[in-house]
C-alpha cells in the first residue's frame, strides 16, 4: 500500500500559478459565495469603499455578549479568532485595537448585566486588556488618547466585580499610565 503524500499549500500554489486571470476570478468568486467569512476577509483586505468594522463587532459580541436566554455561552476563543482574522487581512492596528477594547467591553457588559462569572472569564478578559495595553505602548500619542478614555471607561464598568478584576484591571492600567506618563481621570 502506497502512503498519500500530504496536501500542502504549494501544491495549490503551484496549480493556482499555472490559471488564466478569468479563471482566477471565477475561483475566488467561488470562495466569496462560498461562505461569510470568505466574503467578510475578502472586503476587509480590499476595501471598495470605508472600511467597517461592523462585521466583526457583530462577531465579538455574539461571542462575548450572547443572549441568556440561549442555549449557547460565552465563546471567549471565537472572539479572539475574529480580530486574528481581522488584522490577518488588513494589518491595520487601529482597528485590531478597536476590536480587543470592545471584546473587554462586551465580556465586562455581560457580567455587569448577568452577575459573577468564573475565575477563567475574568482571566480572559484580562489577559486582553494587558494585551491593549501593551499594544498601546508603541503606538502614538492620537491612538492612545482615543483608547486610554475607553479603558477607563471598562475598569470603572469593572468596580466592584469579584475575582479581582477591578484590581487587576485598575493595576494594568496604571502600570501602563507610568510607563507611558500618563495621568488617569479615573481619580479626579
Amino acid at each position: 500500500m502506497t502512503e498519500q503524500k500530504k496536501e500542502a499549500w504549494s501544491d495549490i500554489k503551484n496549480v493556482l500559478s499555472e490559471m488564466e486571470k478569468k479563471e482566477l476570478i471565477k475561483l475566488i468568486g467561488d470562495l466569496y459565495r462560498l461562505n461569510k467569512n470568505n466574503k467578510t476577509f475578502l472586503h476587509s483586505r480590499y476595501p471598495t469603499g470605508e472600511m467597517s468594522l461592523e462585521p466583526y463587532l457583530h462577531q465579538i459580541r455574539d461571542a462575548l455578549y450572547p443572549p441568556i436566554t440561549g442555549r449557547r455561552r460565552v465563546n471567549f476563543s471565537a472572539g479572539k479568532r475574529v480580530i486574528s482574522s481581522y488584522f490577518k487581512a488588513t494589518n491595520d492596528i487601529v482597528g485590531k485595537l478597536e476590536l480587543m477594547a470592545y471584546y473587554v467591553e462586551m465580556g465586562t457588559k455581560y457580567t455587569v448585566e448577568y452577575g459573577d462569572m468564573w475565575e477563567n472569564f475574568y482571566l480572559s478578559l484580562e489577559r486582553m486588556f494587558e494585551k491593549i495595553t501593551e499594544e498601546l505602548d508603541s503606538q502614538p500619542d492620537d491612538i492612545v488618547d482615543h483608547f486610554l478614555p475607553r479603558l477607563e471607561n471598562i475598569v470603572d464598568m469593572a468596580s466592584g466585580m469579584g475575582w479581582g478584576y477591578y484590581d487587576t484591571l485598575i493595576e494594568l492600567l496604571c502600570e501602563f499610565c507610568d510607563r507611558n506618563g500618563r495621568e488617569l481621570s479615573l481619580f479626579d
